[in-house]
């Protein structure tokens, strides 16, 4: 053997064959496939925590908000707003007299600049045409505590204020000098937002709720009568005025930390259905108090599929966060009856 080939026989058996190239190939292939999901699960997760602690600093403006003007922002329309302030000087208002929606006040409250609804989103009458207006929303303020890393959409409307028409038009004066148009109709504010907040703590009986008391509560025991709000209300049923909406008066709600105050919202994904808006959770026409109630009545109200496991990030009228996860699934929708723990809407007695 000369020098050359013993040179070439000492490089090939210290080679791999293609065999065993393969073999280590394919065992990498499989680490990978063991360890992506696991990978892709902890990444999800690490979005969920920072969406529950976004929820906690929602909670500090909200103590901010409180300790400011005694109560949290109003959520009503136009006929909610002159029961409740009608001189308008208990909530925040911007320079003409509207009323500022509630993730601005939120906003204030944390100190940042924001003086009028529309340093926050534009006015639009539906998803699609505040869509169409991106260029706008770009130079619009985020307020990070309220969205949620998760979130696909990262687009709601904080429907009040809103015109609904004739002498309930909530939308003031002409809104954002860059945006021409929205102002009419059913049009409200839409920005950067992944989250409810709880109207029966916040809001005001509107128009459809004939002067009766809007939140779901029982009468007469368990099981008694369920006053259910808006529209639906038993012949001869005593309800009295126990079921109102509080107005934002935080320390009447029963039992606070049972009852959510600002909840994750909005829909899964772009081809999803929208029924509902996605920044009000309401027990009104509900057939009970809790959160499984109100989203089988809304159903498109909230997300199933943004956190593992179907979990959903509450802060609860005690300012404590907390998340919670499906414990009971409708066959005929899909959508949770329950979640465990249970989660009160209604801030009265269930």
């Amino acid at each position: 053997m000369n020098q050359s080939t013993a040179r070439f026989s000492h490089r090939w058996q210290n080679g791999f064959t293609l065999l065993e190239l393969l073999v280590v190939i394919s065992i990498i292939a499989l680490l990978i496939s063991v360890l992506l999901p696991a990978l892709s699960l902890a990444r999800e997760k690490g979005k969920q925590t920072k969406c529950l602690a976004n929820m906690r600093a929602a909670a500090q403006a909200s103590t901010n908000q409180i300790n400011d003007i005694g109560r949290m922002q109003l959520v009503t329309d136009e006929v909610g707003r002159r029961a409740a302030d009608p001189n308008r000087t208990i909530y925040n208002y911007d320079g003409v007299g509207e009323l500022i929606s509630w993730p601005v006040a939120l906003g204030k409250a944390s100190n940042i600049q924001l003086n009028t609804n529309w340093d926050w989103g534009v006015r639009a009458s539906s998803f699609a045409i505040a869509e169409g207006k991106s260029d706008i929303l770009k130079t619009k303020t985020e307020l990070e505590f309220l969205l949620c890393p998760s979130d696909p959409i990262k687009l709601a409307t904080s429907f009040y204020p809103r015109n609904k028409g004739g002498s309930n038009n909530g939308l003031i004066g002409t809104g954002d000098p860059q945006d021409s148009g929205g102002a009419g109709g059913s049009a409200s504010y839409w920005g950067p937002l992944s989250y409810a907040i709880n109207e029966d703590i916040t809001g005001a009986e509107v128009a459809e709720s004939n002067n009766n008391p809007a939140c779901w509560r029982r009468v007469g025991g368990n099981p008694g009568i369920g006053c259910r709000g808006e529209f639906i209300y038993p012949p001869g049923t005593p309800c009295g005025s126990e079921g109102r909406r509080l107005r934002g008066v935080l320390s009447d709600v029963i039992q606070p930390a049972d009852v959510g105050l600002i909840f994750e919202a909005g829909r899964d994904d772009l081809n999803q259905d929208i029924s509902g808006f996605a920044n009000l959770v309401t027990s009104a026409q509900a057939n009970g108090g809790f959160l499984g109630d109100s989203q089988q009545f809304f159903e498109t109200r909230l997300p199933t599929s943004r956190h593992p496991q179907g979990l959903l990030n509450v802060l609860y009228a005690d300012m404590h966060g907390g998340s919670v996860k499906p414990a009971e699934i409708n066959p005929n929708n899909d959508l949770p009856l329950r979640y465990a723990p249970p989660v009160r809407v209604s801030p009265y007695r269930p």
